[in-house]
């Protein structure tokens, strides 16, 4: 092999993601990290039920790890949204990873849900119209159709 030539180790099925939820009691924050998908989505809630027995009145998901999510992850976000309005707390989706807050902006879910990224993030399509690559088969752009929202 060339010494300039990259390595790649392709991850086997056998390695799980780790999945992490931590709940902050003092805080009020259940940080996430890794896959919120069908398999993990359900703890996030279970770390929002431990705030269930305190008296703060802002609850916060902190979703800086989130590296993938499904749509399994985003109804867990909107049953954390509902659960916290029941106890009378609103609900933070702080810092959510990139794709997180993506795929948040393209479903209308920022609609919804109180985000507080880092930093400003771009828009997930502009003008309509998927960002498209320089080259290559997705270079065919598509246009979006926007999401309606209540008035």
């Amino acid at each position: 092999m060339a010494p300039d030539a990259l390595q790649f180790s392709p991850r086997h099925d056998d390695e799980p993601i780790p999945f992490h939820v931590c709940v902050d009691l003092v805080d009020a924050t259940v940080t996430v990290a890794g896959e919120l998908d069908r398999e993990n989505a359900h703890h996030v809630v279970d770390g929002l039920a431990a705030l269930t027995a305190t008296r703060h009145r802002r609850w916060a998901i902190d979703a800086a790890g989130v590296i993938f999510c499904d749509a399994a992850g985003l109804r867990i976000l909107v049953t954390a949204h509902h659960l916290a309005r029941r106890h009378g707390c609103a609900l933070v989706l702080e810092r959510p990873s990139p794709c997180l807050h993506r795929l948040i902006l393209l479903v209308g879910l920022d609609q919804m849900l109180e985000l507080h990224p880092t930093g400003a993030a771009a828009p997930p399509a502009a003008g309509g119209h998927r960002p498209l690559p320089s080259a290559g088969p997705l270079r065919a752009g598509h246009p979006i159709r926007t999401v309606p929202t209540r008035v």
